[in-house]
């Protein structure tokens, strides 16, 4: 795994230069990109740049149960939760708490949260 674009003679596209200095720091980010080093998936994971590394032969299975636990999950939740974790984070707490009480109201209006107090109360999975 590298971005390999300096070394072609070639600037990233795709915002590349934002969110990797954005994930790894400016330094790495800069080291990674000036150089075109190349990183296995195991330091991509120890850099925090990839949730996790596993074989080959293991990574759809991996991916697939990842997959299912997010999918037994409630639907107006994890919409939610996914447009508060790609919103843009540097804009300071302040947003951040208005934009998660949004989305909180959000959850509390749908009949996911009612489900989701049955099933506690019945001691099951719920059932989105």
């Amino acid at each position: 795994l590298g971005w390999t674009f300096a070394t072609l003679g070639l600037h990233p596209g795709m915002a590349a230069t934002h969110y990797t200095a954005q994930i790894l720091g400016p330094q790495l980010a800069a080291k990674l990109l000036l150089t075109g080093e190349l990183i296995s998936g195991t330091e991509a994971e120890r850099i925090g740049l990839v949730l996790e590394a596993v074989p080959d032969e293991q990574v759809m299975p991996r991916a697939r149960a990842l997959a299912n636990s997010i999918a037994v999950a409630s639907p107006v939740a994890v919409r939610s939760l996914i447009v508060s974790l790609r919103a843009k984070q540097d804009r300071g707490l302040a947003e951040a708490l208005t934009r998660e009480a949004d989305s909180q109201a959000h959850s509390y209006a749908s009949s996911d949260i009612l489900e989701g107090i049955k099933a506690i109360r019945e001691r099951r999975v719920p059932k989105f």
